[in-house]
């Protein structure tokens, strides 16, 4: 078949038929093409799609992803995510969908936190649809984002979205993340990375989006991460922790620095601010010592006063 007679029939640009051959090329399925009149794209006649193209612990690995991916999934209740394993479940051999039922039967993976009691972005499906379906938004913001309108306020702004990154953060405890949004702004002509959390509301338009030439969402958020790790740097938290917290699950960046001979050590851990240092050393109790930097240790000596005069 010509590109032409596939893409009527897919209902998709030629363009797109010229990305997926190469796609399945790269997959090793083997595409050939005929030139010339009544040529075209084909498959051998004795091809037939081969369904072990997994190793066993691949097929275990891909199937078991929907558990170990969480609560970080983009589409709202994950049932597309669970459509597609299905799928892929069903032409796997069948000495692989055994290895995957006890696979299931034996390894459970608990993402969420203890008492968790956490959302998804409110918004997130919408945007989603809209960067996908490339469909303007207007969203309600804080108007600290956009440099030409005033620093305080929610305010409503036009956007184009392009895209939606999820950044994974440290915490003790918990292992989680925040949605971004990259999106050009109507009001101020450039791009702005937004926090998918902070859009009080959103409303799709009819109105689509012009790609703007030369944009790539990788390389935007390679500097637009650099920008914000500039902004806000990571507090470098130097403790000393005992042998009972030192051999526990130190969880977050941590790096050992030494080691002492009653089993305590110097650790140093990255944090994103203040507030997740004080929780942090705190939440080890009595112990961790915080060593660095003073004004954290100030702060956490501060924090445990208060807390027992409260108790008091």
């Amino acid at each position: 078949m010509t590109a032409k007679r596939l893409s009527d029939i897919l209902g998709v640009s030629q363009r797109t038929i010229y990305r997926d051959i190469i796609t399945l090329s790269l997959a090793h399925v083997p595409v050939s093409m005929d030139y010339g009149p009544g040529g075209g794209y084909y498959l051998p006649d004795d091809y037939h799609l081969e369904s072990a193209i997994f190793t066993r612990e691949e097929a275990i690995s891909l199937i078991l992803s929907a558990d170990i991916s969480g609560n970080y999934n983009l589409f709202a209740g994950d049932s597309d995510l669970h459509r597609a394993l299905v799928k892929l479940e069903a032409v796997l051999p069948e000495e692989y969908r055994l290895d995957v039922m006890a696979a299931r039967e034996h390894i459970l993976v608990d993402t969420s936190a203890w008492c968790n009691t956490t959302r998804q972005p409110t918004h997130l499906e919408t945007i989603r649809a809209a960067v996908l379906g490339s469909y303007q938004l207007d969203v309600l913001y804080p108007g600290t984002s956009c440099q030409l309108l005033p620093e305080t306020g929610m305010l409503w702004r036009r956007i184009e979205p392009y895209g939606l990154v999820f950044k994974g953060l440290s915490r003790r405890h918990a292992r989680t993340g925040r949605w971004y949004l990259v999106a050009f702004c109507q009001d101020c002509q450039s791009f702005h990375t937004l926090r998918v959390s902070d859009i009080e509301q959103v409303y799709v338009q009819e109105e689509t989006i012009v790609p703007r030439p030369n944009f790539d969402l990788r390389a935007y958020w390679r500097e637009a991460r650099k920008q914000l790790e500039q902004l806000k740097p990571p507090i470098v938290l130097k403790l000393h922790v005992s042998a009972v917290a030192r051999y526990s699950p130190l969880h977050g960046d941590v790096t050992i620095m030494k080691e002492e001979q009653d089993g305590s050590a110097i650790v140093q851990v990255n944090v994103e601010s203040v507030d997740d240092a004080i929780s942090y050393a705190l939440g080890l109790g009595a112990d961790a010592t915080v060593l660095d930097p003073p004004h954290v240790r100030s702060a956490v000596a501060s924090t445990a006063l208060a807390i027992s005069a409260m108790y008091s």
